[in-house]
């Protein structure tokens, strides 16, 4: 366990992703950074809904340490995740998301973890309305070029429910 440990803070480190840059010290500066980070989301989560997947992928580090652990637990990087949610886009006629919460961790200045929990409800192109009232997802965001971009993602869910009327 601690091997694994050590070996996913060395990949971080040594794959550039998180520089020895401080951590923001001021509660301004940690707003500042919660506000984009939250604006970002809320972009991925504007793109699910539209279920445009190429829109989806410029909220994604284009690199090939890029790292993407679906619900059914396979681990993908950006071009397969891109084809992932777009098939998982074809199966449904409508997606709405539903934010709960979200929490922040500052690892570095430009590298923070972004936890956020909520609910999915999604009418399939079948017409069957499903939803999933618990969603996680932990984004690890990297401020590159004066932009967020996820460069991991891991997403936990309860099995989706038919919708009762």
């Amino acid at each position: 366990m601690k091997i694994n440990l050590f070996l996913t803070l060395a990949f971080f480190l040594l794959s550039g992703f998180v520089s020895p840059k401080s951590v923001p010290t001021t509660s301004k500066d940690q707003e500042s950074v919660k506000k984009e980070i939250s604006e970002a989301v809320k972009v991925i989560f504007r793109n699910l809904e539209g279920m445009d997947a190429e829109a989806l992928s410029h909220s994604y580090a284009d690199s090939p340490s890029f790292a993407f652990v679906t619900t059914d637990g396979s681990v993908v990087g950006l071009a397969e995740s891109t084809k992932h949610h777009a098939a998982w886009f074809n199966t449904l006629s409508s997606l709405k998301v539903t934010p709960a919460s979200e929490n922040f961790v500052f690892l570095t200045d430009n590298t923070v973890i972004c936890t956020w929990q909520g609910k999915f409800e999604m009418t399939m192109k079948t017409g069957m309305k499903v939803k999933i009232n618990k969603f996680g997802i932990t984004f690890i965001f990297s401020k590159t070029d004066n932009s967020w971009k996820v460069i991991y993602q891991h997403s936990s869910a309860l099995p989706p429910v038919p919708e009762t009327t």
